[in-house]
């Protein structure tokens, strides 16, 4: 049952590096749900813009797949006194969940009611709901990932 939520985490997580790595490599699809903010400084300065898209779409992707390997390699990493590893992971991981309920549950609720963009920029609004609805999917995941691990790291065998 864990698994399964590492691994919902984990494409979630992919997804939302996906559109990173996509604008990195040029793509303006959806770019102008971000904000204005994003098509000027993509137009205006192409290279910076894309090597940080490129940097953060490589964070968010360590951050998808690293938590579900850890989990699963736990064992493995034991058998050769390496549990530090799978700890060290994990232990980022319990913020880097809550991190991204907060972020995602803030900016998806201030899009549906109108703070983050109004009606009138329906493309950004948009594409809050749609990406930050992800990062709060994603941490949910996570958050569920990591509690039901540690239920059974205690459950006797």
């Amino acid at each position: 049952m864990t698994i399964r939520y590492f691994a919902i985490a984990c494409a979630l997580g992919i997804v939302h590096a996906a559109f990173s790595a996509y604008w990195a490599a040029g793509g303006r699809w959806m770019l102008d749900t971000v904000g204005a903010f994003a098509t000027e400084w993509v137009d205006s300065e192409p290279a910076t813009a894309r090597t940080a898209l490129l940097v953060v779409a490589l964070v968010k992707l360590a951050a998808a797949i690293l938590p579900a390997l850890a989990y699963m390699n736990r064992p493995r990493l034991a058998a050769q006194n390496r549990t530090w590893v799978p700890s060290v992971i994990l232990g980022i991981s319990w913020p880097g969940s809550v991190l991204l309920i907060l972020w995602g549950g803030a900016s998806f609720v201030g899009a549906v009611i109108g703070l983050i963009a109004s009606d009138e920029n329906r493309s950004v609004k948009y594409g809050h709901l749609f990406f930050d609805g992800i990062f709060l999917l994603w941490g949910a995941a996570l958050l569920t990932a990591l509690i039901l691990s540690r239920k059974a790291a205690y459950q006797p065998r």
